[in-house]
């Protein structure tokens, strides 16, 4: 687009630094696996059950062949793959970078899903990053893949996408809710497209360093006080930067309270009990797995809520 002189005066944004230098920035974090899908020409990819359907949705787009599978309470494969196999592997709540590596010793075509762990280096033949799971974006991807299609992509625009991140600025949470929801829909089956001007410079204007010291912090506050309730034990590689603190335990009304006190935490994933067994693990997680949130805005004393929620609740059941 040509430079544009004069007229009114924009949204200001300084010119800065990317943290992903060597990623190719793109629409979507599902769009960096299918960027990869096609930069290897893959008709055969292995992909885990406990994963976010829009990830099957967008991997069945490349007309590529889903083989389920698996996984374990160490959060790895549940079942071995050949050495020629494609596997696309899930760095579960950004504390799995050990299993990463692991991985990646044993099978040369590993495809790492970062988006639960932005902060991890690549390892595998692509890794696929979502920094609007950890950063205030409308939108955008980043992959990180040895190699590169043989086609170009179009440039996407950013700014319909908008108004669920400023409503929520002035009226809430609940307010914005249904625009969240809106844009999210917006990226269902989008094509590959090269990341929006907007986006790629709201990107820029990132302090990456502040968001992951505070992370790392709050992760070890909420790890320090409610470890011995956790079911999932977990040691943080050193290249962790985790998305949330993943509190496994076996009660049904915490949720409910943890929402009664304005505490809103996801749940991963839906439709996991349409094609997961009754007793399946990922049906477990589905169930008893509570993603607390450790993201930079929150102080010590945010937390201290959380942990008095999750310890009222527990010791009620007890």
């Amino acid at each position: 687009m040509e430079k544009e002189i004069g007229g009114y005066i924009e949204l200001e944004l300084k010119d800065g630094e990317q943290f992903h230098k060597n990623s190719v920035a793109l629409n979507s974090g599902r769009n960096a696996i299918r960027y990869a899908i096609r930069a290897y020409n893959i008709t055969r990819l292995h992909v885990p059950y406990y994963i976010c359907p829009v990830i099957w949705d967008a991997i069945n787009d490349e007309n590529c062949k889903i083989v389920p599978y698996h996984i374990d309470e160490n959060l790895l494969p549940a079942n071995d793959f050949e050495p020629d196999d494609y596997i696309l592997y899930v760095n579960y709540f950004g504390v799995c970078a050990g299993q990463v590596k692991k991985l990646t010793k044993q099978y040369p075509n590993l495809i790492v899903d970062n988006a639960m762990a932005f902060y991890m280096p690549h390892y595998g033949i692509a890794s696929a990053y979502s920094p609007r799971k950890f950063f205030g974006l409308p939108d955008g991807g980043f992959a990180t893949c040895n190699r590169k299609p043989e086609e170009n992509f179009p440039q996407d625009t950013s700014y319909h996408r908008f108004s669920h991140l400023i409503k929520r600025i002035d009226c809430g949470a609940n307010f914005a809710y249904a625009d969240f929801n809106k844009n999210d829909e917006s990226l269902n089956h989008e094509p590959i497209k090269f990341m929006s001007n907007l986006t790629y410079k709201m990107c820029a204007n990132t302090d990456y360093q502040t968001a992951k010291e505070k992370r790392l912090n709050n992760y070890n506050f909420l790890a320090e006080n409610l470890a011995h309730l956790n079911k999932l034990q977990i040691t943080l590689d050193e290249d962790d930067v985790p998305m949330y603190y993943p509190l496994i335990t076996e009660n049904d009304n915490l949720r409910k309270n943890l929402v009664d006190n304005k505490i809103y935490i996801p749940q991963c994933w839906r439709n996991l009990d349409r094609i997961c067994k009754e007793n399946s693990y990922e049906l477990y997680l589905h169930k008893y797995m509570f993603p607390l949130i450790i993201d930079q805005r929150y102080t010590n004393e945010d937390l201290k809520q959380i942990i008095k929620t999750v310890e009222e609740t527990i010791l009620i059941k007890r």
